[in-house]
């Protein structure tokens, strides 16, 4: 897993502090410090969209991506103050009052609204465009077509492909494309017409399935696809029992130059794969991740999936890098009940890959409830304690202890609060069982348990049990001489005398 940069931890630090309001940009920043800057504020914050008129003066932007904002009328009119290459839109349904298509009701006249919210440097010089669906005016690809003479990549999530968007016209519209995602798509019968993208070099289509095999055709006529993801099955439609993957092999297709596959979240079996690699001599890398070959190797092939911790730490880092970090619970959940399986064979080494795969998904996740149920299989595999157990392991997993209490901490819905409190206690109760002389666990991580404890039995007055035996066990430790004659924290070990003095 790559480990951030200097410049990834200032671009955070500065804005967190323009959100915090705790930084001032006084003087201008270049474009790349600009982008870096205005992407994590986004990310931090939906609505920090506001800042970017604040300090239109002091930032040189190119790329802005409003996916995890549901930016207003005001925020999109602001773009002019930018010369842009690169504009992803998020949800786009409260813009419809600003831009509206008189000539059917709740469609969005996606053509006035970039027209007025770009200048005219944007408009000659924008190379990506992401539009998540929306109802738009009806003829829109043929204007935006136009109005973007240099594009070359589009994000099309969940469009509906219909009698108003044909998708072969959508081809035909923007045949210069060099990369082209249509996940999710709706209604769509087929991927004809996606010849007439000629140059295409990356496609992404996860969950688009075909009734007819015939579909998959036309990508045989791509001969500079380099990148397919076909990941995902639509169950609703197919019941799992089929596949991209199988059905790519019974059309015949054939890419010649394709290097990488995404077939990750589907029903692909290892034998399917290696049929796949068979007619695809190009092809170095393919993404397995949840699939019943999650645990296959393939010869020459670098396949992502959970065969090894290299292996798993390769997979992390491409959902980090596609943005894909937020499915990853799923996979945890695979690699955590491989480990919990074969604990007495595993490597030190083994056990601080896994460690850090869960440490890198705490810190890079975006979504509560995905740390969640991260933490939770890392909790229920048994590794914690296991690790515990090991005397040259203990110091270091002791930095996961709160993280992984925030991971819990953090969901706070009530039907899932009795399952966060059992985690978290059956946590803090492996960390306490295993003080023992030798292994060394610092006051600020007892104190740390102690205090949680108390609080959390203050809410949950049903696990008094489980409060008195942790903090018991801490007292006992405190009361050696070992930890007598190594002592420095007495206000830790008064808080636990008082309590023990109370029982």
């Amino acid at each position: 897993m790559p480990l951030p940069t200097l410049s990834e931890f200032a671009a955070k630090s500065v804005g967190q502090g323009l959100l915090n309001e705790t930084i001032s940009l006084d003087f201008p920043l270049d474009t790349k410090c600009s982008n870096a800057i205005v992407r994590e504020v986004l990310k931090l914050d939906g609505a920090s969209f506001k800042d970017l008129e604040v300090h239109k003066n002091q930032l040189s932007v190119s790329k802005i991506d409003f996916s995890c904002c549901k930016v207003d009328a005001e925020g999109v009119k602001n773009l002019i103050n930018f010369d842009l290459d690169s504009l992803d839109f998020g949800e786009m349904m409260q813009l419809r009052n600003a831009s509206p298509d008189d000539s059917r009701e709740d469609s969005l006249d996606i053509v006035s609204l970039l027209t007025q919210s770009l200048n005219d440097y944007s408009r000659k010089s924008m190379i990506h465009l992401g539009l998540p669906y929306h109802e738009f005016m009806e003829g829109w690809e043929e204007e935006v077509s136009k109005m973007f003479p240099s594009l070359q990549s589009m994000n099309m999530p969940s469009t509906v492909f219909d009698q108003q968007l044909h998708f072969s016209n959508f081809c035909t519209c923007f045949s210069n494309l060099l990369a082209l995602d249509i996940s999710c798509a709706f209604y769509l019968p087929s991927l004809q017409g996606i010849k007439h993208i000629r140059n295409l070099q990356k496609l992404s289509m996860s969950y688009v399935d075909f009734d007819d095999i015939n579909g998959y055709k036309e990508l045989s006529d791509l001969k500079s696809l380099k990148y397919l993801d076909v990941s995902g099955t639509d169950v609703m439609l197919h019941d799992n029992d089929t596949n991209s993957i199988r059905n790519l092999l019974a059309a015949g297709v054939r890419m010649e130059a394709l290097e990488f596959l995404d077939c990750s979240n589907s029903s692909v079996t290892e034998l399917e794969l290696r049929s796949f690699v068979k007619t695809h001599p190009s092809l170095r890398t393919i993404v397995a991740m949840c699939t019943p070959c999650n645990q296959s190797t393939i010869p020459g092939i670098k396949v992502l999936n959970a065969s090894s911790m290299s292996a798993i730490s390769d997979s992390l880092s491409y959902l980090l890098l596609t943005d894909q970090i937020d499915m990853s619970s799923d996979f945890m959940k695979e690699v955590f009940q491989k480990l919990k399986t074969n604990q007495g064979n595993l490597e030190i080494s083994e056990l601080r890959h896994a460690r850090r795969s869960l440490q890198f998904v705490l810190k890079e996740s975006t979504d509560e409830e995905d740390k969640f149920w991260s933490a939770a299989w890392y909790l229920e595999s048994g590794i914690l304690e296991h690790e515990l157990s090991n005397s040259s392991l203990s110091t270091e997993i002791l930095h996961m202890i709160e993280p992984l209490y925030n991971a819990f901490n953090a969901v706070m819905m009530n039907e899932k609060r009795e399952g966060y409190v059992q985690f978290v206690f059956r946590m803090f109760e492996a960390v306490v069982n295993a003080l023992a002389p030798g292994i060394l666990i610092p006051d600020s991580v007892l104190d740390f348990i102690f205090e949680k404890t108390l609080d959390l039995v203050d809410g949950f007055p049903e696990y008094e049990s489980e409060e008195i035996k942790i903090v018991t066990q801490i007292g006992k430790w405190i009361s050696g001489d070992d930890y007598q004659n190594m002592c420095t924290n007495f206000e830790f070990y008064g808080k636990i005398q008082n309590y023990l003095n109370t029982m």
